[in-house]
Formats: C-alpha cells, structure tokens, sequence
C-alpha cells in the first residue's frame, strides 16, 4: 500500500505541474455548469454534469475521478452493453480510450511536423509529443499485462509513465513559449490519463477476491 501511495503523489506531482500551464488551463477551463474544486495535493477536480441514462454503476465510478463527464464520455464506447461494471473493467476501457486518443494525437501531430509549412519553432516541440504519444501507445499492453497479472504495483508504474509522456510535451511547448497547434487532443488525452490513475490507484484492489 504505502508503494502505492508513493506512486500516487510522484505523479500527481508530476500531473500538477502539467495542468498548471497557460495552455492546459485554457485548453481544460470549465464550460458553463461546471465549477472547480480541489483537495490537498490534487489538481482542480471538474464537476460537470453527467448524463442521467449512464449505467448507474459506471457513473458512481466516474464521480470518484478528476474529470468524470470525459471519464463516462471516452469510457463508455470501449464498455459492452452487458459488461460488467467495475473498476477494473473502466480502467481497462480508459486504457483503451486513451490508445484511441494518442493515436488520433500521433496522426495529427506527425502530419503537422512533416508539413514543409509548419515552423520549426514549433516542430521540435512537436516532435518530442511524437515521441510521447508513441510512447503511450506501447505501454498500453504493459499496463493491460499489469492488470491480467493483477500486480498492483506494475499498474501504477506504467500508468504514472504515461503522465510522464504527456507533461514532457508540454514542457516542451512552455520552453519554446509557443502554444501547441493541437491542444483540444493533448489536454483531453491528459485528463483521461490522469482519470486512469484514479481508477487505477484509487479504485482498483487486487486483494478483493469478490
């Protein structure tokens, strides 16, 4: 537990200086109906709105994480209409959500680098995203292999490794003080990984043989 712990603050450690960019508050700024409110050592949680005809079971699951309307929107296609639902079972939709995601990124951000048009101010930054959101679309299996083996602490490695990727490209982006030319992708793709870390720290117990 206490390695789990420890997981848990060095990526939120991690994940804070992330959200708190001028891009990344722009780009995750809440819309009407929604309001801020954070706890000690956590970013901001977004409270939205979430639809009444989610599986009930699935919304008491997503209220627990930072971004639950994003949680129930990319969660869901990636869940059977019979699944059942469970922490382990949204995680594992999230995983596949964000492998979705990063590669929607990737396609985007690699046909901008390559494009003769693009500066090359902004294309080194562009290229270490590429590098990062490759690097998501690897770990996928290592993460899906952490949770067959239900090995608690693998889990949070790789998924703390994902925060990793997604905070180098910004960094990136604030060193060159330019804004990214994808931010809508790069900021959704950040908030379903960090709702993966709060399912996967917080929620998920491999313990609970039930």
């Amino acid at each position: 537990m206490e390695m789990k712990h420890l997981t848990l603050l060095l990526s939120l450690f991690s994940f804070s200086a992330y959200t708190a960019s001028p891009l990344v508050a722009l780009a995750s700024s809440p819309s009407d109906g929604q309001s801020p409110s954070s706890s000690e050592g956590q970013p901001p949680q977004t409270v939205s709105k979430i639809p009444s005809n989610v599986n009930p079971k699935l919304k008491k699951i997503c209220q627990e994480v930072n971004h639950p309307t994003e949680c129930v929107t990319t969660a869901s296609p990636f869940l059977g209409e019979t699944a059942d639902i469970s922490p382990v079972t949204v995680l594992q939709a999230e995983i596949e959500a964000i492998d979705s995601q990063a590669k929607e990124a990737l396609a985007k951000a690699t046909k901008l680098a390559a494009d003769p048009t693009t500066s090359k101010t902004i294309t080194f930054p562009l290229n270490i995203c590429i590098d990062g959101y490759k690097a998501i679309l690897k770990n996928k299996q290592a993460i899906l292999d952490a949770i067959s083996k239900r090995d608690a602490d693998e889990l949070n490695m790789e998924l703390s490794s994902n925060v990793d990727h997604i905070s180098q490209c910004e960094d990136a982006f604030e060193e060159a003080k330019i804004n990214s030319p994808i931010p809508e992708l790069h900021s959704l793709l950040g908030k379903m990984i960090f709702n993966s870390i709060n399912i996967g720290v917080d929620m998920v117990d491999f313990e609970d043989k039930n």
